[in-house]
């Protein structure tokens, strides 16, 4: 007899075919098990491996033994007349068929049950309607550290490439540096980020020369679809060119559309000077982080690089981004940082007037300026017709978009802005801040938890949280814990200082709270903010000239972006009346507030109440009781429309329009309302010395509110000090929170 009739006899064909089927249909679902617990990757494979050396041993046993009635026996001591080998074949036929029904079965349950819907077949199959990737940050194989920078900002730079093909949804670099040295599988980070395909790679250099690889993944099958390795000379010129090539590589293999625009800007030479190109690229790293001190870096980067190449537009951008953020993370004054900013951004745009960075920084610099509402709006859209994967372009429309109280509009914004950037905590900061705009308090609570659990180091996170236990709960000290939370994540931003020196002052802390104020100016002497404190608590404190003085002062220093803050327009307005020139006061609210009493005026909404009511005084005391009767009755109908407490809350607004209208009952129950809430932001100043609630003052209810809320700010500093005691609150530095009960300052009642 043959080998091969006597391997058929002895059913080995048929063992090997039961076995491949049933290791096959083990190791799927072993697969799926792994995948979804999150096995690390020695498991799958010790079970493959397994598998694998399992296949001789079954052929072999086929071999050497047979399955008899009496037992498994040798199959040399088995006589063939008594062989049931034939029997045996025809069950172990059915064996294979019913495993193969198994494996059928096993397949689909794969693909419509146990696999994540966007991690496997749904992710291939929405590529054509998505065209969505992330590129993975890239490794730096040249094993020296000064490299990283430059590994990091060519796949930055890859990414601003990539972004101007508009039909293809590239996440922001914010969010895929996240997965940096990430032992995350492909699948995993593809579903986390919420895209169909993965670029990966890295980048050797050497001298002169550099080597770039790249690969391209579909993140449902895990399958390559597209690689190469670039072997260049190290020039600006090949740098773009391998960018390029990239660009339009990828393109091809996932059929994106490119329009002949789109393929020249990918084309583009934004410089040919090579030392120019890394300062920008190391500009663009530091403005990034958003902090006091990396966008000061960032500043004199992007110079650097405009040095060596005067005419990088992109250079240019980066520059007037940067003198934009000293406002809000410097604390520099904005009457010199946002014209410089606006000739750096007009020179870029200049150089390339189709430039998206360009268009997306002279929008949010309108914005920043809130004079021109319309220009902003057009300049971000431009940007995102440009460039649809410019995340910052999407934070500042949404922003825009809540100058308006338009917070639906602003939600849908900042959400799109989360496809591109989905781990950005600038625009989940944002999104929270319009949900509790817009009346959703929990929300705004629920997405600040989120944001401080996945970014437990950013500032953001912890102000935000601040700012909800203020606004809405009315818990100075629970905010106190926040703010110093923010002070260690950025300890050379002086604004976390100032709101924990409001917030100890407010407290009836007073020496604690000077400490910190000082320490606020040691950090940013001119930071408006910590001056415009300042003014209030000379206020407070009975010293109204001063007060007056000091906000005389800042006007002449810091022009009319400090009338914004509502206690200099304020004590101005009342020394303007009294001297008898209230049209000075109205001239200064116009300037400050152009978009609602300038030329071409936005409709009023919950953002323009409380300098709306500013203006309804102003326009009284010059005569035009008409146009103020007017205008307190539209203020009055948008406040009556508003939620109580949060970042629009109406709360004493509406008390102070109710008196202003000599509705005293009126104006009582509303604020008896807002204190039950939880309004306690301001209260100090709002309840002794805001002119708006001067025919309330003699009244008996009054007076009970205002010693309620002093009994409740000496309750919140004694928890502070039991937080503190007890290590609840974190500690920084060089500063103590709280001085001892027998040297503090209480609460004048």
């Amino acid at each position: 007899m043959s080998l091969f009739a006597e391997l058929k006899r002895r059913n080995v064909f048929r063992v090997a075919i039961a076995y491949g089927v049933i290791a096959w249909v083990l190791a799927q679902i072993a697969d799926l098990a792994f995948d979804n617990f999150g096995a690390p990757d020695w498991v799958p494979k010790s079970v493959l491996f397994i598998l694998l050396l399992g296949f001789p041993l079954a052929v072999f046993f086929a071999w050497a033994f047979e399955l008899t009635p009496e037992g498994i026996k040798k199959e040399k001591d088995v006589d063939r007349s008594e062989s049931v080998t034939s029997q045996t074949g025809k069950k172990l036929n059915f064996l294979i068929i019913g495993v193969l029904v198994v494996a059928v079965g096993v397949l689909l349950l794969e693909r419509s049950v146990l696999r994540d819907p966007a991690s496997s077949e749904e992710i291939t199959s929405t590529a054509s309607k998505d065209l969505s990737i992330a590129v993975l940050p890239f490794e730096n194989r040249s094993n020296r550290e000064d490299d990283e920078f430059f590994t990091e900002g060519i796949h930055d730079d890859l990414l601003t490439t990539m972004a101007n093909i508009g039909s293809m949804r590239v996440i922001s670099r914010t969010s895929v540096m996240e997965y940096k040295d990430t032992t995350k599988k492909i699948p995993e980070i593809a579903r986390e980020l919420g895209v169909a395909n993965i670029l990966e790679g890295g980048i050797q250099r050497s001298g002169n020369q550099v080597r770039i690889n790249v690969q391209l993944i579909d993140a449902g099958t895990d399958e390559h679809l597209w690689a190469e390795i670039y072997d260049r000379e190290l020039t600006a010129e090949n740098l773009f060119r391998i960018q390029s090539e990239v660009s339009q590589a990828i393109a091809t293999a996932l059929q994106a559309t490119l329009s002949p625009e789109e393929a020249e800007r990918i084309n583009a030479l934004p410089t040919t000077n090579l030392q120019a190109y890394e300062a920008y690229l190391r500009g663009r790293q530091r403005w990034e982080a958003r902090t006091a001190d990396s966008t000061a870096q960032a500043v004199e980067l992007f110079l650097n690089a405009i040095e060596l190449d005067p005419n990088f537009a992109e250079a240019w951008a980066g520059l007037g981004d940067a003198y934009r953020h000293q406002v809000f993370y410097g604390g520099l004054p904005a009457f010199e940082m946002l014209p410089k900013a606006e000739d750096a951004i007009n020179k870029a745009l200049e150089l390339n007037p189709d430039l998206a960075e360009a268009h997306a920084a002279l929008g949010g610099l309108s914005s920043q300026q809130g004079r021109d509402i319309a220009a902003a709006k057009y300049h971000l859209e431009r940007a995102l017709d440009l460039n649809p994967s410019y995340s910052p372009a999407y934070n500042w429309l949404g922003l825009v978009y809540n100058s308006l109280a338009q917070f639906d509009k602003s939600t849908e914004i900042f959400l799109k802005g989360q496809q591109i950037d989905p781990l950005s905590a600038v625009l989940a900061s944002n999104l929270a801040f319009a949900a509790g705009s817009a009346g959703r308090q929990d929300e705004m609570k629920e997405r600040m938890d989120r944001l401080a659990e996945t970014h437990p180091e950013s500032p953001f996170a912890h102000r935000g949280l601040a700012f909800y236990q203020l606004f809405v709960k009315g818990r100075f000290d629970e905010a106190l814990r926040e703010n110093l939370r923010a002070v260690l994540a950025d300890p050379n931003d002086a604004a976390p200082r100032v709101f924990i020196a409001h917030q100890l002052k407010t407290l009836g802390d007073a020496k604690a709270a000077k400490l910190w104020l000082e320490s606020s100016f040691a950090l940013q002497p001119d930071n408006l903010e910590a001056h415009v404190f300042s003014t209030l608590w000379q206020t407070e404190d009975g010293h109204v000239s001063e007060a007056t003085a000091a906000a005389q002062q800042l006007v002449a220093d810091y022009g009319s972006s400090s009338v914004a803050w509502g206690w200099i327009g304020e004590l101005l307005a009342s020394a303007d009346i009294d001297a008898g020139i209230p049209e000075a006061a109205i001239a200064r609210y116009a300037d400050a507030y152009p978009q609602y009493w300038g030329d071409d005026p936005q409709p009023l909404n919950i953002n323009s109440t409380d300098p709306g009511i500013e203006m309804v005084r102003l326009l009284r005391a010059s005569g035009d009781s008409d146009e103020a009767e007017s205008l307190l009755d539209e203020l009055t109908r948008i406040l009556e429309a508003t939620h109580i407490v949060g970042p629009t809350g109406s709360g004493f607004s509406l008390a102070a329009a109710y008196a202003m209208a000599d509705r005293q009952e009126d104006a009582l129950l509303a604020l008896r309302t807002a204190v039950d809430a939880g309004y306690r932001l301001g209260w100090r100043y709002s309840f002794d010395y805001h002119w708006s609630l001067e025919s309330l003052r003699d009244h008996p209810e009054f007076e009970a509110m205002r010693i309620e809320l002093a009994a409740d700010m000496e309750r919140q500093l004694e928890n502070a000090r039991r937080m503190q005691a007890s290590g609840e609150m974190p500690v920084v530095p060089g500063m103590e929170l709280l001085s001892q009960p027998e040297t503090s300052g209480a609460p004048p009642i």
